[in-house]
């Protein structure tokens, strides 16, 4: 364990606490939910968007070689964050509320040491295997040349994302994440700064093509890891880092693990869901394709807004489970789902009224137009579904990374087959499949609203 002598926490981070344990819910979720939803707009939508906007000036290959990192790269952001980095936040806000600061220290090295071995081995498999995995996917001649070169960077610098994505969730667990969206938006900012500078060149700084495209994301994401430990050591929060007096424990590697290693699927399930309504999107042709593709990217924006709520019940529903009012942490959850659901009508009622105004960021082909209309009529009925994956954080809280897991399964299986049915039995279009979509949505958030309701650990 690290250092049994722990400092009594600052009267900021202890009231910070007690808010957690006794604030009123609603404002305490939304106080916490903004700094998580900054987190998540710069980290998924602005970084990502930034190094395509550059590269794309190098030509078509290179921006190509872009497109075939970017899904790896996610899912290494969302294991990093979402999957094993929930799992942190989770344990380390268990004990913060069963009043255990000792513990809470040690699962931060212990966390660390995860994030190690985790980088470790994302960086092993793609540094000797991307050749391989992209000519898998695709990728030949100068597009698999431009895939590697940018991929070989950010996977050399896997450490800095898994240490980011360990620190984050290290604050998270404290309820003070102020913080995280000044560090976020600073390092973004820098990120911007160096982006076309390391790939255009300036003054003695050569032009490094794409390679210097992913040398700005390592650096800026060195700089938020660097910050954000000096403000964990500086005993600001309810839970310091400490290098003092370690000595690792079983029990502690196992509290994280015990969640975070199943819930590394979580991203892969999604993931492998959405590449097959893209894959039957793409039978029916190019226009089904084309609006289907700028379609869905509307569900991709539920996430990161979804997540933002659930990064907060992270931290409220594990440290009233510490302290054992369970009562009050299934308020949390099922508040948070009220929430969100507001959220996710709000974007239905743009989907359904008024599609165009999403489309049209993407094209302005009346074909794709009217097809993805069709689809977003249907698919945007479900999107209040989504709300219910604010659980899947309750669940982490809880230790049953299995329901979540469950819930997208049946998703999954519901996108397979009944994607089959509606284009190949009943060729159905792209309305069969937003229905098919609309379905394995449904399927997701009703599977984890009654699981939690017969099933959490809450009692």
């Amino acid at each position: 364990m690290t250092d049994t002598t722990v400092k009594p926490a600052s009267p900021a981070a202890a009231a910070r606490t007690r808010l957690m344990l006794e604030g009123p819910i609603v404002a305490t979720l939304l106080r916490l939910a903004v700094p998580n939803l900054v987190v998540n707009v710069v980290l998924i939508a602005v970084t990502t968007s930034v190094d395509a906007h550059f590269i794309g000036r190098l030509g078509l290959d290179s921006l190509a070689g872009l497109a075939l990192v970017f899904p790896l790269l996610m899912l290494m952001q969302q294991m990093a964050n979402m999957a094993v980095g929930g799992a942190i936040a989770a344990s380390i806000a268990r004990a913060i509320g069963a009043g255990r600061r000792e513990d809470a220290a040690s699962l931060v090295i212990h966390a660390l040491a995860i994030a190690a071995g985790a980088a470790a081995l994302f960086s092993a498999v793609f540094l000797l295997a991307g050749p391989g995995i992209y000519g898998l996917l695709g990728g030949r001649g100068p597009i698999l040349a431009a895939a590697l070169e940018y991929s070989n960077v950010i996977f050399a610098g896997a450490l800095a994302y898994w240490l980011l994505g360990t620190l984050t969730s290290v604050v998270r667990a404290t309820g003070q994440v102020a913080i995280l969206a000044y560090v976020y938006v600073g390092a973004e900012i820098l990120h911007i700064a160096l982006v076309p500078a390391l790939v255009f060149g300036l003054g003695p700084v050569p032009a490094l093509g794409i390679t210097g495209a992913g040398l700005a994301t390592v650096i800026s994401l060195v700089a938020s890891t660097a910050t954000l430990a000096w403000y964990l050591a500086s005993g600001r929060t309810s839970v310091a880092l400490s290098l003092s007096g370690i000595r690792f424990e079983r029990r502690l590697f196992g509290e994280i693990l015990r969640v975070g290693a199943p819930m590394s699927l979580a991203p892969v399930l999604n993931n492998v869901a959405l590449a097959t309504l893209t894959t039957y999107a793409g039978l029916l042709g190019t226009t089904s394709l084309a609006a289907f593709g700028a379609a869905v990217r509307l569900e991709y924006l539920l996430y990161p807004l979804n997540f933002g709520l659930g990064a907060a019940v992270l931290a409220m529903v594990g440290s009233n489970i510490g302290a054992r009012q369970f009562t009050r942490a299934a308020r949390i959850a099922w508040t948070a789902v009220g929430l969100s659901a507001c959220l996710m009508a709000c974007v239905s009622v743009l989907a359904i009224a008024a599609p165009d105004v999403w489309m049209g960021l993407f094209s302005r082909d009346p074909a794709i137009l009217a097809a993805a209309a069709g689809y977003l009529a249907v698919v945007g009925l479900a999107y209040p579904f989504v709300a219910v994956n604010t659980l899947m954080s309750a669940f982490q809280a809880t230790r049953q990374p299995e329901w979540p897991l469950a819930a997208m399964t049946c998703r999954l299986l519901v996108v397979v087959l009944g994607g089959w049915v509606a284009i190949e039995v009943l060729q159905a279009g792209l309305v069969g499949l937003g229905l098919v979509t609309a379905l394995g949505l449904a399927t997701w958030g009703v599977v984890q609203a009654v699981a939690f309701r017969l099933y959490a650990h809450l009692r």
